[in-house]
């Protein structure tokens, strides 16, 4: 990259973050989905921790265990540069339990999970760093969710390390870097480039990015290493070449590939995804961006509801 970051005054951190900063991270605003009291139920019911993996712990939570019941839990896999909290409220998550176990985790370099320093960020590694984290609980399958970059790394695994996937939901993701908007691929390969008024109505605000780096700070094993992983994720993206048609014909598991009809995402992309994987449908959400799918659970329930049962 041309521009560190780390050298930006306050006044421009907002654009250029925006910039530089993984293409696909999403904001989860949803409230008043359960009553206060269910939302207390759910968070007693919370265990977390973390596994050592190549190097790092990955922190991961688990709602509404235990996990030896035999129910088929769901894997929640968030948007670049956030942590949980900032990722999934509570409320959100509790709609969630009220179906299946629940297990968050936070990829490298997000929230509590360090970065590996030194080796390059790759969407493999994450894939890998999940199904590492299943084993380490004893999950021998699972439902994979996961938005923007949350959605690359749950195709990783459904490719990767097919035994552990039982369906995979994913929310605003593209299987290329192409399958961006043409000029949101631009803005993430040409750091000279700068948003399209289109564009820049549906990218993440100043106050959306202080949120995030509020978060990471108060709880990330560096907390002044913010900067630096935005530009390292910023490079894993600008360099991910992205799963092959052969890698996205092996999925096997049940896929619902969800879109908003105003996402990142360009729809015919996300269709050319659902024709490519064998056993995958297509859903275009009307009045969804990039930003608010992630709160559309209720619409993508029984869809999800439906792929499993075939």
């Amino acid at each position: 990259m041309n521009n560190s970051l780390g050298n930006l005054s306050r006044n421009s951190y907002g654009h250029l973050t925006r910039r530089e900063m993984l293409v696909g991270a999403s904001l989860a605003a949803a409230s008043g989905l359960l009553p206060s009291d269910g939302i207390s139920a759910m968070q007693k019911s919370v265990d977390s921790g973390t596994t050592k993996l190549d190097g790092i712990e990955v922190y991961y939570e688990v709602h509404g265990g235990p996990l030896n019941t035999g129910r088929v839990p769901i894997v929640l896999l968030h948007g670049g540069a956030m942590t949980l909290e900032t990722a999934y409220a509570p409320e959100l998550i509790a709609r969630f339990v009220r179906h299946q176990p629940v297990i968050l985790i936070e990829p490298q370099g997000h929230g509590r999970t360090a970065d590996r320093p030194g080796q390059p960020m790759t969407v493999v590694q994450m894939a890998k760093d999940t199904a590492g984290v299943l084993a380490h609980l004893g999950v021998r399958q699972a439902d994979l969710y996961g938005h923007s970059l949350g959605g690359m790394i749950a195709t990783g695994v459904a490719i990767r390390h097919p035994q552990v996937v039982r369906n995979v939901t994913t929310l605003g993701t593209p299987y290329q870097l192409e399958g961006f908007r043409a000029d949101l691929v631009r803005l993430q390969r040409d750091p000279n480039a700068t948003p399209s008024p289109e564009l820049a109505k549906l990218l993440p605000t100043g106050s959306d990015f202080a949120s995030w780096r509020a978060s990471f700070k108060r709880i990330a094993p560096d907390p002044a290493a913010y900067d630096a992983i935005l530009a390292r994720l910023n490079t894993a993206l600008a360099t991910w070449t992205g799963w092959t048609e052969a890698e996205l014909r092996s999925i096997r598991a049940p896929t619902l590939i969800a879109v908003g009809d105003n996402d990142f995402v360009r729809v015919e992309h996300a269709a050319e995804v659902a024709r490519l994987i064998p056993n995958a449908r297509l859903a275009v959400l009307p009045g969804t961006t990039h930003l608010n799918i992630v709160t559309r659970e209720a619409w993508l329930r029984p869809m999800m509801q439906a792929i499993e049962q075939g």
